[in-house]
């Protein structure tokens, strides 16, 4: 909800395991291009390691990605929880 392509990619990694690129694009919402680009950036940055089994491409987090992830995953639950008690307050409420 909150959060950028990239972001969405290895948080939808962490909760699903390794995943082929077709896949991450369904779930994240995006072409299947756009998501090849973003991880190829997500692989230079070694958050994501890659596996070709011809003829598939298999994507799953790194170490470093596994924990940027658990703590994106974090930060959007806050922001959600914090969005929902304002939504419920009594400032809204007349």
């Amino acid at each position: 909800m909150f959060l950028t392509v990239k972001q969405k990619i290895l948080v939808i990694l962490l909760e699903k395991g390794p995943l082929q690129n077709s896949q991450i694009a369904k779930r994240a919402g995006i072409t299947e291009q756009w998501c090849s680009e973003t991880i190829n950036a997500l692989q230079a940055e070694g958050l994501i390691e890659s596996q070709f089994i011809i003829p598939r491409r298999i994507n799953k987090l790194t170490e470093k990605g596994m924990e940027v992830a658990k703590r994106l995953k974090e930060i959007e639950e806050n922001l959600v929880t914090q969005l929902t008690n304002i939504k419920n307050s009594d400032i809204f409420i007349q």
